[in-house]
């Protein structure tokens, strides 16, 4: 995307990506020219995160999840693959 004369995008900048499946922050890695390397991964990979947590419940598994090897919640099954066209990014330093 064309973000106009007056911006300079600039190696660890970051913009929200607007795609069919939501909102993804992504990271400037490298300018060169006119290309622009981005990251999509969380800003969190590759931390190591804590977490305390306190066991409230659990339960049995039921059969279909036993199956698939996962718990079910209401999800399904249907695959999806990004397509970058779908993308449009915005500028989140603006917000």
């Amino acid at each position: 995307k064309d973000f106009g004369e007056n911006v300079e995008v600039a190696p660890g900048m970051q913009f929200e990506a607007h795609g069919e499946n939501g909102v993804q922050i992504v990271t400037v890695v490298k300018v060169d020219g006119e290309e622009v390397t981005l990251d999509a991964n969380h800003p969190l990979a590759g931390e190591t995160l804590h977490f305390d947590v306190k066991v409230v419940d659990v339960r049995e598994a039921t059969p279909e999840e036993l199956e698939h090897g996962h718990v079910h919640t209401g999800h399904d099954h249907e695959e999806f693959e990004e397509d970058e066209e779908d993308f449009e990014v915005e500028d989140s330093s603006e917000s």
